[in-house]
């Protein structure tokens, strides 16, 4: 990891292997410092190619990380998610309109629903059929048991947490994850998103990362979407409302119009229920973070009950809809349009 400066003379610590944009609008902490694969320095004269050509990410600072986890009674730590509304009262900041969803903390003590929505978790039963067994672990690729699993997914959640602590934020992809039909997930405009289950965007985000051993990559956290959202409201790019009452002002969904570029590189005005490729519109950009809203609905590593692994975001395909909504979805079906957002969880060398 190496110290790089933004805009203002902010410190921002850029794994090795990546570096900070220097081009105008992306290197500053407060509207979206980004960061580039690769070491050739990013700047006005070539940005337009590296945004097509280069994985990207943004810094998502945590001021408070005892926010995004808590630790119950027998020492084990769980996410803290969040509800988001634009009332006052108990249990809600009064900044972001974050309320916690499906935990209570007492002395710090928390305590998660069993029925509700956490993570880290496994997912053992859906609609009948068993998920996140020995055997279907097998089928999918997973060389573990269900209780191996378990701990592979709570060491991920450890480490997220310990690099926040560390550092003082995480990376975002800045676009939807495209080229998913391909061993060779990208975070890149102008890519394509077609849908995988949740089983192939565990594993494949995981290779984002490349051969660089200095960070680790994977499928973002609930509690870091949360995360996400509470930074567009404190930086003042999105107002309470936009985030919990209607996302049609920043979101691809079916009765929102505005102009997009295409795949060759013209600008058309988007009239329906049209999926964009990744980056295509500034319309759907929040702090240099892409299509949060709409467009593709992402799977996080959130689990419902036992039952459902999350999905945030909305979809073109439905009306202008509430960014902090939790969608369930069956985790082995492929036959949609929903992906993750990817994130650098973890910088491994200081």
């Amino acid at each position: 990891m190496h110290i790089e400066l933004d805009s203002t003379g902010d410190e921002v610590p850029v794994p090795n292997g990546y570096i900070g944009s220097k081009a105008t609008g992306e290197n500053k902490i407060g509207t979206g410092y980004v960061i580039y694969e690769g070491t050739e320095e990013v700047n006005d004269s070539n940005v337009k190619e590296a945004k097509k050509a280069r994985n990207q990410y943004v810094w998502i600072p945590v001021p408070d990380v005892s926010k995004m986890y808590g630790t119950d009674a027998n020492g084990k730590k769980w996410g803290k998610l969040y509800t988001f509304t634009t009332t006052a009262g108990d249990n809600i900041d009064e900044i972001t309109g974050a309320k916690p969803l499906d935990w209570s903390e007492t002395n710090g003590v928390i305590q998660v629903s069993n029925t509700g929505y956490r993570e880290p978790d496994i997912v053992v039963k859906q609609d009948g059929k068993q998920y996140d067994l020995d055997s279907t672990l097998k089928e999918v690729g997973i060389n573990n048991d269900a209780q191996n699993f378990l701990i592979e997914l709570e060491k991920e959640f450890y480490g997220m947490i310990e690099s926040v602590e560390k550092y003082g934020g995480f990376y975002i992809g800045r676009y939807e994850t495209g080229n998913v039909k391909k061993d060779n997930f990208k975070v890149r405009k102008g890519e394509d998103t077609t849908g995988q289950s949740w089983y192939v965007s565990y594993i494949s985000s995981k290779n984002l990362k490349g051969k660089n051993a200095n960070v680790e990559t994977g499928m973002i956290w609930d509690c870091q979407w949360d995360r996400t959202l509470m930074w567009l409201i404190e930086t003042g790019n999105k107002t309470k409302e936009e985030i919990c009452k209607d996302s049609g002002t920043w979101g691809n969904y079916l009765d929102i119009k505005f102009d997009y570029e295409n795949k060759n590189g013209e600008i058309v005005h988007k009239v329906g229920n049209e999926k964009i490729l990744t980056g295509s519109s500034e319309y759907t950009k929040a702090n240099n973070v892409y299509d949060l809203a709409g467009n593709v609905s992402e799977w996080t590593l959130g689990a419902r009950r036992g039952d459902f692994r999350c999905i945030r975001g909305g979809g073109n395909g439905s009306y202008s809809n509430v960014i902090p909504a939790r969608n369930t979805k069956f985790i082995l079906s492929d036959n949609f349009k929903w992906l993750q957002s990817n994130a650098i969880y973890k910088i491994n060398k200081r």
